[in-house]
């Protein structure tokens, strides 16, 4: 039926190509969101884009407003690649509408946010905060090539960043970066050359600050960002939860996640560190047995490791691994404690190195003997209490 599509800008004539043609398609969106048609949905936000796009130079402010409200509501209920469509129309716009582009930034998918987060001049410093804090690293490369990146924007960026992130913003001209980022970036990155090119390019830092930072060096594995072992000691103290590591998981939040499993399963936070990076899938998939985890969160856990996605033939030996034992015997695993040696899986995963014989970090068999580390004696407890407290 004709009235069953969304208004087009084109179905009108030039003289109506203004104001009426704006209120006919804010009422036929409003009437849209109301109904439950998806169809007519992304129509109704395609054809309000277009107009926007089109008109985007002669909006008065409280057109920008109406158009705001209307797309905001057509886009939360739009699927993600309508979402990025849209994303990828509006993030040039000289005066996109505050509140999409905010949404729009925040949203978890990649394919939706990096657009906006990487073009859209507009953003407030307070929305690239929380998603520097809070989401995964397609999201913080976004911000880090931003034509401008503010210092405690780029505090976070050199925190939380992998090698890529950091490399961006150490070659982004226009990031802000402290003394403090500088410092933490001395640490962090692993091209040297690399680094030491940026500093000589940036060409802001006194000699003598320049070699300090050249000849600092990473030493071993990180330890977790005192941010995140903050939060996870907090939620320990409230009560950790589950929803907890999934909620992390889904924003990107792994550090925080590996924290909790570890205290969860009763294992050091370095083991469920390095069993998260493994190749093999074995040690992970105890260590979220051990922590008495659902099957499902296993699979939130696998979807967040770095690299290619898994086949299904890997996944589906990590469930292999996940079911063969109980509860018991899998934090009897992790504590590595000596009954122990009774594995219900013949062949040994090259991950089980993680677990016995444990290179990375020797365990407090006598904490762990109990199933859950006190969480006074946890490294998250260790690492976060004087500041939460």
């Amino acid at each position: 039926m004709a009235s069953a599509a969304a208004p087009r800008l084109d179905r009108f004539p030039p003289a109506r190509q203004g104001a009426a043609a704006l209120a006919d398609l804010v009422d036929e969106a409003e009437r849209v969101v109301a109904g439950t048609d998806a169809a007519r949905q992304r129509r109704a936000l395609r054809d309000v884009t277009e107009l926007l796009v089109a008109r985007s130079g002669r909006l008065s402010p409280p057109q920008v407003s109406a158009f705001d409200e209307v797309m905001t509501v057509l886009a939360e209920g739009a699927g993600a690649e309508s979402r990025g469509r849209l994303a990828r129309r509006v993030s040039g716009l000289p005066r996109p509408p505050h509140k999409l582009a905010r949404q729009l930034a925040c949203d978890p998918d990649p394919g939706v946010a990096v657009p906006v987060l990487a073009s859209c001049a507009t953003l407030p410093d307070e929305v690239l905060l929380r998603v520097a804090r809070t989401s995964g690293q397609a999201h913080l490369a976004a911000i880090a090539r931003r034509e401008r990146v503010a210092a405690r924007v780029a505090d976070i960026l050199a925190d939380r960043g992998d090698q890529a992130v950091m490399a961006t913003l150490l070659g982004n001209r226009g990031a802000q970066l402290s003394l403090a980022a500088l410092a933490v970036l001395a640490q962090r990155v692993e091209d040297r050359s690399a680094f030491a090119a940026a500093l000589e390019a940036r060409g802001t830092l006194p000699p003598h600050q320049r070699a300090a930072f050249l000849q600092a060096r990473p030493s071993g594995p990180p330890a977790p960002p005192r941010r995140a072992a903050e939060a996870v000691a907090l939620r320990v103290r409230l009560g950790l939860e589950e929803a907890d590591l999934r909620h992390w998981l889904a924003n990107g939040r792994v550090t925080e996640a590996l924290l909790g499993l570890a205290h969860l399963a009763g294992c050091p936070a370095a083991r469920a560190q390095a069993a998260h990076r493994s190749a093999g899938l074995r040690a992970l998939a105890l260590i979220v047995r051990a922590a008495d985890l659902r099957l499902s969160t296993l699979g939130a856990y696998l979807r967040a490791r770095p690299g290619p996605l898994l086949t299904p033939e890997a996944a589906g030996e990590a469930v292999r691994h996940f079911r063969a034992v109980t509860v018991a015997q899998a934090r009897d695993l992790v504590a590595e404690r000596p009954k122990a040696v009774m594995n219900p899986v013949s062949e040994r995963d090259p991950s089980d190195v993680i677990l016995f014989g444990d290179p990375v970090e020797a365990p407090r068999r006598s904490e762990a003997a109990a199933g859950r580390l006190p969480v006074a004696h946890h490294p998250v407890a260790r690492l976060g209490a004087a500041r939460v407290l």
